[in-house]
């Protein structure tokens, strides 16, 4: 944590945030590779194993296995390690898992590897948004938060765009060497203050909040007033877990969190952009497929720097239910789309544009709403005590229907057809807008308190709205 000359207002929140979410832009590029790579590989010939069509499709899941694993273990590490040493640590298994991928020798190799990315994948996805929650001032929360959706859309698009120039083995070895620069400058950041406090390094959480927040802020006092909160958790007769969990409040955040990552999957995210070149193959024979999937990249990008400037103004509520009904609009327009182009082709001879509008719309409402909001609601509604722990559950259920969702692609296009997958889509997607209305509080600018407050009542979110 060295000194850096004050500029602007929660300069030094940004930079921790960044730094923070640099491990995710690796992540992004672990999501990002099998989209360029799976041609290459199955079609191609390249790399040092010949793959089957399923054996790359395990290659592929093998990912958010690995995410769904280290959900758990991951939020006991970040409870005894603390918040920063955990991303750190996580750092080695992604790093294998590059080494693994470039210079396999079976198949085997491969999906170790990828299980490796995965443990890292999981674990960023709920420390890193911990890390940055518990470091912002509330009035930037949204925006910073926004940080770890950008930075992962951001590392799928340099693998996209990286592979148009190079081929499988040097897009892998400069992935590798992007994760390596990711542990030297993450070192440099500090801890967040609410977990030096929890172990009892009180002078250490003063002078990083002071480096945090600025010259100006009155560090000590607000030091004060988290201790005095932790002291209050800890004075409180030993609950056991069962209890800890089945508060009103922490029910509700996790009935919450738990609905708005099973929608974020059952969107089909993750599908779509694993197998977007893919689609696009199918979609037209006339179409530059690396260029259609690049385009979606910039379109991810795109969405999530709107988010960043509109999380802190608009809500959170707003951005996740209008995204929820673009997104089902936009999986009807692609299974209208290859509905005509199954019964009748010569229907859509002069539409090849189609299928890359309504998949670059669909992510950039994606990147404004689905995609940034859970993660940064999982640093803002669950308390100190529980924090780990729900948030491990989370993202346990995000990364098991990921797998899920990655292996049952391909067989719902064979079972249900490219536009009744689509169309299946939609309507999760429409569902999620009807769950956000109904269960997911507003927490943009509220306080802890307030926030724990409205979760634990028993009105419906939306009766509550003021």
């Amino acid at each position: 944590m060295g000194k850096l000359p004050y500029y602007f207002p929660h300069q030094n929140q940004y930079v921790a945030a960044l730094a923070a979410s640099y491990g995710v832009l690796t992540i992004g590029m672990v999501f990002g590779w099998s989209a360029p790579a799976g041609p290459r590989i199955l079609e191609d010939g390249e790399g040092n194993v010949d793959l089957s069509d399923d054996q790359f499709s395990w290659t592929i899941a093998f990912m958010p296995v690995g995410g769904a694993i280290a959900a758990i273990p991951c939020g006991l590490m970040m409870k005894s390690e603390g918040r920063k040493n955990t991303i750190l640590f996580f750092v080695l298994p992604l790093l294998l898992g590059w080494v693994l991928l470039t210079w396999a020798q079976a198949v085997a190799m491969m999906y170790l590897g990828r299980l490796l990315q995965g443990f890292a994948a999981g674990a960023y996805s709920m420390s890193v948004p911990i890390y940055i929650g518990e470091i912002a001032d509330q009035r930037i929360r949204g925006t910073v938060g926004s940080f770890f959706q950008l930075m992962l859309n951001l590392g799928m698009l340099m693998s996209f765009s990286i592979s148009v120039a190079v081929n499988v083995f040097q897009l892998n070895i400069i992935s590798g060497f992007i994760v390596l620069l990711f542990g030297p400058i993450f070192m440099l950041m500090p801890e967040t203050p609410p977990c030096l406090l929890k172990r009892g390094h009180k002078t250490k959480a003063v002078e990083t909040l002071k480096w945090l927040r600025g010259p100006k802020c009155d560090a000590f006092s607000e030091i004060e007033l988290l201790q005095t909160q932790q002291d209050a958790l800890l004075s409180q007769p030993k609950k056991s877990l069962k209890k800890t969990l089945f508060t009103p409040e922490t029910l509700s955040a996790l009935f919450a969190m738990i609905g708005l990552v099973t929608f974020l999957q059952m969107s089909g995210i993750n599908a779509v952009l694993f197998y977007a070149t893919d689609i696009f193959m199918n979609a037209s024979d006339s179409l530059n497929h690396e260029v259609a999937t690049i385009i979606v990249g910039v379109m991810q990008v795109f969405g999530t720097l709107l988010a960043a400037f509109t999380v802190d103004r608009v809500g959170r509520r707003w951005l996740l239910m209008i995204s929820a009904v673009i997104m089902c609009a936009s999986h009807i327009v692609l299974g209208v789309y290859f509905h005509l182009l199954n019964t009748n082709p010569a229907q859509v001879e002069n539409l090849e544009w189609l299928p890359v509008l309504a998949l670059s719309i669909f992510v950039t409402l994606f990147s404004i709403g689905f995609g940034p909001v859970p993660w940064i609601m999982i640093g803002e509604v669950f308390a100190i005590d529980v924090k780990d722990l729900a948030s491990s559950l989370a993202t346990f259920t995000s990364y098991a229907l990921s797998f899920m969702l990655s292996k049952t692609f391909n067989p719902l296009r064979n079972g249900l057809g490219e536009a009744g997958t689509f169309w299946l889509f939609g309507g999760f997607c429409l569902l999620g807008a009807v769950f956000v209305f109904l269960f997911v509080p507003e927490t943009k600018g509220k306080t802890f308190d307030q926030i724990q407050t409205r979760l634990a009542s028993s009105r419906m979110y939306y009766r509550a709205e003021k």
